[in-house]
């Protein structure tokens, strides 16, 4: 996935519809199109991954992702990856996982609640989102 946005054409015209949807139009790219096919490639491998978390879990239920998405925006966030988009890279993403990993180890080993968790993880993200505005202020 990494290999084809970053080497790809498809890829190519996301990353620069991301940064400059005026310059992308005014080259002559349908901003729609390349939206859509983004929003459907996402959709795809979205479903992907709920075949195989139904698989591991042996069970179909609406809620059965929810305790991951909190987790995965708090790696993202902390690997560098603005809320408000624009800003952020796979390496950053990939530390903040191996980041929040730890964290999950260490507040399992201190027998901290699921709630108390997604309370820390929520906290770290508000805290970066905070910073992340403050620094796009003073820029």
């Amino acid at each position: 996935l990494i290999w084809l946005l970053k080497r790809s054409g498809w890829g190519r015209l996301i990353y620069a519809v991301g940064d400059n949807e005026v310059a992308v139009r005014l080259a002559g790219v349908r901003i729609w199109q390349v939206r859509v096919s983004a929003y459907a490639a996402a959709g795809m491998l979205g479903s992907i991954a709920g075949i195989l978390l139904a698989g591991r879990t042996g069970a179909v239920d609406l809620q059965l992702a929810t305790a991951f998405l909190l987790p995965s925006v708090a790696a993202a966030v902390i690997g560098g990856t603005s809320i408000f988009g624009g800003v952020g890279g796979y390496a950053g993403t990939i530390l903040g996982a191996l980041i929040l990993s730890v964290l999950n180890s260490m507040l399992t080993f201190l027998n901290v609640g699921q709630a108390i968790q997604q309370i820390v993880y929520g906290t770290i993200v508000l805290a970066l989102a905070w910073g992340y505005a403050g620094l796009t202020r003073r820029t």
